[in-house]
């Protein structure tokens, strides 16, 4: 606790006490002032003058410092509207003091030039302290305050040793004058003074005690009402400003608190998105020339799904903090980074007047410096993870004069970067923010579809093109859409892995399919149903817990779902993939390899994952007949698949020729346009019985 003790409705008591004390001993010096002769009048007129001179000089000092201490917090808090203020206020209080010093050289030039040589070196002292606490040096601002404590200290010094001065002058006229009288009022005059004397000292005592504090109080009170944080606080006290100075302290954490959580993200600690309005906002605001543009950088991590799934979020929060840190690392200064949401950023960067070419070329570079410093491999635990990034790159105000279109368009462009194949940068185009908020619009239907059971499983037969026999068939899913009727896969499954929906869709196609092949197995039929899995599905610790529901719900059918693996889960495949698919296999589950032969597929991943079956890629099967390359390859498949004792399928056989190639080489379960295409499930049915039916010997 620091300052008085005493409360200020004792202090503001002491002094009415102490002023009608002074007061009823004026009254006894009023007989002696009527007896003053012209002399003493003037004399008496002259040290008051002074007095004043030397009061207003004080004052003029004190609104001085006041307004440099007001300056010195709008610089701190780069508030440029109050700094200009200030500077104006700050000016006119220097004009002032300039206007009291002449005064006070008037009858003490050595006071003049003592005071007027400190203000002179106060402002390089107060912008070199103002430096080194922006700069968060504050070993260095402490001497460079204390030397500037040491100029005011002297100032006041030598006002109060006028002052003292002054007064001595005043009692030696005075002592003259008592001289002159009788020594009753010269005792009576010695009271006056002394009470006088007494009484001034108590009220600068008393005063000071309350105004300063009020005067602290009040402009912390300004500040709050501006909406500032930065609050000057005063100290506390054991008096009702110590209560008020907790009061405001109490406000301040509470209200810096709430910032953080309002405007700042926890995890990296960048500004979150909240923060991008206001700061693009004011960017927006803030672009007075024509030819200066805002570049407004949108980063998407393009493989942080896969590594949170696989990982875990503690791992998955470690990278987005080292993404953070490399792209505040790689960007230019100035340059300001906020986290939009999941994994992804928005950089705002101001251009100053340029060409239009000059500004791409330099921002072009930029996004090249950032697609390879970020680009450099991350290790978390045993983990070596390869990060990239997909970039959009909008401008403003060619791309968006607002800020929800600016931001619009650059997401637009990073989508765009991410479906040209990842690891690149794309500038934003009208084109671009269209096709995003298409598929933005695709994305909602997709959800909407999936609450209202909108989709549902077509079959295309598998045949067992020696026993002449429907096996099994492949689910696809269908999209009946209310108003664009049947849509195939290619129509909505990129937006809805781009979504985040295709988690969703996977799960509804495997119950689907496990409730039809219980109806099935009611009705005698022993299909097998193959059912795709995406990445997302296998890194998803979901899965599992599905398939053992459906598991222990009818064993059989669930015995009767094999699940093949699509190229998205071969490029993710890692020792937690291969565990996950081992997993699969216990429960019962039979799993297969799509496209074998192309893209991730290769013989490498038959030695390291379960798998039970492959189906050779239609590009092999089309060619068969016509490419001599196509024949061995496919013969080579088959060649393996037996010595590995695994199930092979041809899918896309279109042709008689194509069935009988196959056959003849071993390959006998095959599945394409030849026999059917892809069916709702009454129609698969009524065609498996008719084909067994056809093939039936006569």
């Amino acid at each position: 606790m620091q300052g008085s003790q005493f409360s200020v409705r004792f202090r503001l008591l002491g002094l009415c006490l102490a002023l009608l004390t002074i007061f009823g001993g004026s009254s006894l010096l009023l007989g002696y002032l009527i007896q003053r002769n012209q002399a003493e009048q003037l004399a008496q007129q002259e040290q008051y003058r002074r007095f004043e001179i030397i009061q207003a000089t004080q004052q003029a000092i004190n609104l001085l410092r006041h307004n440099g201490g007001q300056l010195n917090s709008a610089i701190l808090l780069k508030d440029a509207q109050l700094e200009s203020q200030m500077r104006q206020a700050l000016e006119k209080s220097r004009r002032d003091v300039d206007q009291q010093l002449v005064r006070l050289g008037s009858f003490d030039a050595a006071s003049m030039r003592l005071i007027e040589s400190a203000l002179n070196e106060m402002p390089q002292y107060v912008q070199s302290a103002i430096d080194a606490i922006a700069a968060g040096k504050q070993a260095e601002a402490a001497p460079v305050l204390a030397e500037l404590q040491r100029r005011l200290n002297l100032i006041e010094s030598t006002l109060g040793a006028a002052s003292q001065r002054e007064h001595q002058l005043a009692e030696r006229i005075q002592q003259q004058a008592r001289e002159r009288g009788v020594l009753a009022i010269r005792i009576a005059i010695s009271m006056i003074v002394a009470g006088g004397i007494l009484g001034v000292l108590l009220v600068l005592i008393v005063l000071r005690s309350i105004l300063r504090p009020l005067q602290i109080v009040t402009d912390a009170l300004r500040q709050v009402n501006a909406g500032q944080l930065e609050i000057t606080l005063p100290p506390v006290r054991d008096d009702e400003f110590g209560q008020m100075a907790l009061a405001l302290r109490q406000f301040r954490d509470g209200a810096e608190k709430l910032r953080r959580l309002a405007y700042q993200d926890p995890l990296t600690g960048l500004g979150n998105r909240a923060k991008l309005e206001e700061s693009l906002q004011a960017a927006l605001q803030l672009q007075r020339q024509p030819e200066a543009r805002l570049a407004l950088f949108y980063f998407d991590l393009d493989n942080f799904r896969s590594v949170n799934d696989r990982l875990g979020h503690k791992a998955g929060d470690a990278y987005l903090c080292e993404a953070a840190a490399r792209l505040q690392r790689l960007l230019p200064a100035g340059a300001e980074l906020l986290r939009y949401g999941g994994d992804k950023f928005i950089a705002l960067i101001e251009d100053g007047p340029a060409a239009g070419v000059g500004v791409d070329l330099r921002l072009r570079q930029m996004a090249d410096q950032v697609l390879h410093g970020v680009a450099e491999p991350y290790r978390i635990g045993s983990e070596l993870l390869h990060m990239s990034v997909s970039m959009g790159i909008a401008i403003s105000p060619g791309d968006g004069l607002s800020a929800e279109h600016l931001i619009s368009s650059a997401e637009a462009a990073g989508h765009a970067a991410k479906r040209s194949g990842r690891n690149n940068a794309r500038f934003a185009g009208g084109q671009l923010t269209g096709l995003l908020r298409r598929q933005l619009a695709l994305a909602g239907e997709i959800g909407r579809g999936l609450e209202r059971a909108e989709f549902e499983l077509f079959y295309q037969p598998i045949v067992d093109v020696a026993q002449h026999r429907v096996v099994g068939a492949e689910a696809l899913v269908r999209w009946r859409h209310p108003e664009r009727g049947l849509l195939l896969p290619g129509e909505f499954i990129q937006v809805a892995e781009e979504e985040g929906l295709i988690r969703s869709l996977g799960e509804r196609c495997l119950l689907m399919a496990h409730a039809q092949l219980r109806r099935w197995r009611e009705q005698g039929l022993a299909f097998r149903v193959a059912v795709n899995l995406s990445a997302r599905q296998v890194q998803d610790g979901k899965l599992l817990e599905q398939l053992d529901a459906l598991r222990r719900e009818d064993a059989a059918a669930a015995g009767m779902i094999e699940l093949e693996l699509t190229e998205s889960v071969l490029f993710d495949s890692t020792e937690n993939t291969r565990k996950t698919l081992e997993q699969i296999k216990r429960l019962g589950y039979r799993l297969g390899m799509d496209d074998f032969g192309t893209g991730y597929s290769s013989f490498g991943y038959l030695q390291r994952l379960p798998i039970d079956k492959i189906k050779i890629d239609r590009q092999f099967v089309t060619n068969l007949g016509a490419s001599r390359q196509a024949e061995a390859i496919v013969s080579a498949m088959l060649a393996l698949s037996q010595k590995l004792d695994l199930e092979i399928v041809a899918e896309g056989v279109e042709t008689a020729l194509q069935m009988r190639l196959l056959r003849d080489q071993g390959c006998h379960l095959q599945q394409g346009f030849l026999f059917s295409p892809a069916l709702p499930v009454a129609e698969f049915e009524r065609w498996a019985g008719a084909y067994e039916l056809e093939q039936a010997p006569a």
